[in-house]
C-alpha cells in the first residue's frame, strides 16, 4: 500500500491511525496500555519518523498530556457513546466525526469489532483508501458464541471492502484468505521496543492477562500445583468479560497455594520490571495473535512457555521457549526444567534478544 500524498487534492494527513485507547499513551495513564495500543502508537510515530503527516486518532486525552515534537497530531474523538437505545448510531456518528477531522488520504484500523463497520462505510462514502490491521485470530471468527450475530455479519462485509489486509503471522493470513479468497493479506510483524537484559535471572514464573474464559486461567493454577517447589506470580484482571465465579475460584486456589502469589493489574512500566526477573512468561490461552507479552518477554531475554499457541512456530523454530502443543505434562516438565536450570535460560535468553532484533525491531 502507498500512504504517499495523492495527485487529487492535498489532505491535512496521509495516513490516521484510528486507535481510540491510544489516548493512554499520550496521558497520564500511559502506563496502563495494553497490547494494541502499543503498536498502535509505535506505529504512528514510525510512520512520522518516515516523512509521513500522521494522525492518531484517540479518546480525549487526560491531563497531564505527554506530547511532543515526534508525537503525531492527535485528533480526539469523543467518549465511547454506545449507551442507551441510540448508542450504536451515537457511537458511528463519534466515529464518522474523528475520521473526518483527521482528513486523511488512507486510514488504518486495528482490530476488529463494530468500529470497523463505522470505519468501512466512511471511506466507501468519502472515497478513502481503509487499511484493516489485525490483532488476533479471533479477528477473522465470523462465529464468535460471544458477539452479537448481526454485528458479525456486518463486520465481516465492512472487513471485505478494506482495501489492504495486514495480519500478524502467516496463520492469521491463511484465516483470512479463507474467509476472502479473492484477497492476499500482507504479513507485517508485530514490533518490539529494545528493553534490557534480564541475563538468565528469574525468581517466579509470571502470567499476565484479563481473567476471560479463551485465556484458561486455571491452567496456571494447575501448573502451580504440579510444582510445589517453584514460584508463580499471577497479574490478573477482572472485566465485563470475566464469567462469573472465575474471579473467585483463581483467589481461593492463590489462597491455598502458597507457591502462587495472585496480584492485581499494575502500570505497564511495573509490570515490565517484574517480567524482568521472571523465569519465564507464561501463556495459557487457547487463541491469540501475536502476544505483545512474548515480544516484551524475549526482548529482555526471557524464555516463554505456552500451553496452546506459538505464532508461526516462532517459539520452537527459533528455540526461544517451548510450546507445549495443548498438553499440560509437556507445559509442566518445560517449566520444571527451566526454574532448575539458569543456564539454559540464559542461552534461550541470548537466541530470544536477536530474534527479536533480526524480525520485530521498529
Amino acid at each position: 500500500m502507498r500512504l504517499g500524498p495523492s495527485r487529487r487534492r492535498r489532505r491535512a494527513h496521509d495516513v490516521a491511525i484510528y486507535a481510540p485507547w491510544g489516548a493512554l499513551y499520550y496521558g497520564r495513564d500511559r502506563d496502563y496500555m495494553g497490547g494494541a495500543e502499543v503498536q498502535t502508537t509505535v506505529l504512528a510515530h514510525a510512520l512520522k519518523r518516515r516523512g509521513l503527516r500522521v494522525a492518531h486518532i484517540v479518546y480525549p486525552v487526560k491531563e497531564p498530556r505527554r506530547v511532543d515534537a515526534a508525537s503525531p497530531t492527535l485528533v480526539e474523538r469523543s467518549e465511547w457513546r454506545r449507551q442507551g437505545p441510540l448508542g450504536e448510531l451515537a457511537e458511528t456518528a463519534a466515529i464518522w466525526r474523528g475520521l473526518y477531522r483527521a482528513d486523511a488520504e488512507a486510514y488504518i484500523v486495528r482490530g476488529g469489532g463494530g468500529h470497523l463497520i463505522a470505519a468501512s462505510s466512511f471511506c466507501r462514502v468519502l472515497r478513502r483508501r481503509l487499511l484493516f490491521s489485525s490483532s488476533s485470530e479471533l479477528d477473522f471468527d465470523f462465529a464468535r458464541p460471544d458477539r452479537n450475530p448481526r454485528t458479525l455479519r456486518l463486520y465481516k462485509a465492512s472487513l471485505r471492502l478494506a482495501d489492504d489486509l495486514v495480519v500478524q503471522t502467516r496463520q492469521q493470513r491463511e484465516l483470512a484468505r479463507r474467509a476472502f479468497p479473492d484477497r492476499e493479506p500482507v504479513v507485517i510483524p508485530s514490533f518490539a521496543e529494545p528493553a534490557p537484559s534480564a541475563n538468565g535471572t528469574g525468581k517466579y514464573f509470571l502470567w499476565a492477562d484479563r481473567l476471560v474464559e479463551y485465556k484458561l486461567p486455571d491452567r496456571y493454577v494447575e501448573l502451580a500445583e504440579a510444582l510445589p517447589d517453584a514460584r508463580f506470580r499471577m497479574v490478573a484482571a477482572v472485566n465485563n468479560e470475566t464469567p462469573p465465579g472465575m474471579a473467585e475460584r483463581i483467589e481461593s486456589a492463590a489462597e491455598r497455594l502458597p507457591n502462587l502469589e495472585l496480584v492485581p493489574p499494575r502500570p505497564r512500566s511495573r509490570l515490565l520490571e517484574e517480567m524482568q526477573q521472571a523465569v519465564a512468561v507464561v501463556k495459557t490461552s487457547r487463541i491469540e495473535g501475536m502476544p505483545n507479552a512474548f515480544l516484551e518477554a524475549w526482548a529482555r531475554g526471557v524464555p516463554v512457555l505456552s500451553l496452546n499457541v506459538d505464532p508461526d512456530a516462532k517459539i520452537e523454530d527459533n528455540q526461544i521457549g517451548v510450546a507445549a502443543g495443548g498438553s499440560l505434562e509437556r507445559l509442566i516438565a518445560a517449566a520444571a526444567t527451566l526454574w532448575g536450570n539458569p543456564e539454559q535460560r540464559l542461552a534461550i535468553g541470548e537466541r530470544a534478544r536477536r530474534f527479536i532484533q533480526d524480525v520485530h525491531s521498529p
